[in-house]
């Protein structure tokens, strides 16, 4: 019986083997199978500079910068991110995965309010996608993002017009999302109660008359008055803009995520 048991026990390692032989290389090509196809073919967008990207080389220069301007001069004062991708390449994937990837890589809108939108053209397979953030959809429904494929960029593209199909797409988002914020304001204005200049001229005003009072009262406070006043005038003058520069905009993402919405459209 020993001698028995100890011939089976290498004859039933070497069956094991074979059977995990077998059996490994098939469970391999099944988890392969399984894999979701974005994640085998992910698509690899360019780094974001700016609110509009051409891979295509449908856009000139100065194009690309006159555009960047006006989607900055948008985002700047109604708080919507609208950004624009002319595609040269989708890598095998369709433009719904790359602009759902795209619109998350480069995290279009701001950071918890997700308002952001992504206009994606791709000319070499005539195909159009506006991708929307979680935060829009009540201001930009899908319907409205097909109407504006099918009705303002798909004829523009159509005559080969790319800057025009741009701009007036974009331009046609940012009216739609203006129009249907609550109550007309945007998430700007609904951030900001009142205008943050004039807010600051309160304080500072206020804060040198309460000096100034102070000054009269109390010989103590009057070797303070010039002090106090230099301080305010220092962090006061501090405000301004960051527009200015002969460059682009440089708007680089600021942490939105998309909310899978939107629509696609053939030119």
């Amino acid at each position: 019986m020993n001698a028995r048991a100890r011939v089976s026990q290498p004859e039933s390692a070497g069956r094991l083997r074979a059977l995990l032989a077998t059996v490994l290389p098939l469970v391999a090509v099944a988890l392969l199978a399984l894999t979701p196809a974005r994640a085998l073919a992910a698509f690899t967008p360019p780094s974001l500079d700016g609110h509009v990207m051409d891979t295509a080389g449908k856009l000139s220069q100065a194009e690309i910068l006159r555009l960047d301007r006006k989607l900055d001069a948008v985002r700047q004062k109604t708080g919507f991110a609208v950004v624009a991708f002319v595609v040269g390449d989708l890598q095998g994937e369709t433009i719904e995965d790359v602009a759902y990837e795209t619109f998350n890589a480069w995290k279009v809108g701001e950071k918890n309010l997700d308002n952001g939108v992504l206009l994606v053209i791709a000319p070499g397979e005539r195909r159009t996608r506006i991708e929307t953030g979680k935060g829009v959809g009540g201001a930009l429904t899908d319907l409205q993002t097909n109407d504006i494929l099918r009705e303002v960029v798909g004829p523009l593209l159509r005559q080969d017009r790319f800057y025009d199909a741009v701009d007036q797409g974009t331009i046609a988002i940012a009216d739609a999302l203006i129009k249907g914020s609550p109550e007309g304001q945007t998430p700007r204005e609904r951030s900001a109660g009142r205008p943050p200049d004039m807010v600051k001229v309160g304080l500072y005003a206020g804060g040198l008359l309460l000096v100034i009072v102070l000054a009269i009262v109390s010989p103590t406070f009057r070797s303070l008055l010039w002090v106090v006043v230099q301080m305010l005038f220092f962090f006061g003058g501090r405000g301004g803009g960051s527009g200015g520069h002969g460059g682009g905009s440089g708007y680089g993402g600021g942490g939105g995520r998309s909310g899978g919405g939107g629509s696609s459209d053939s030119y």
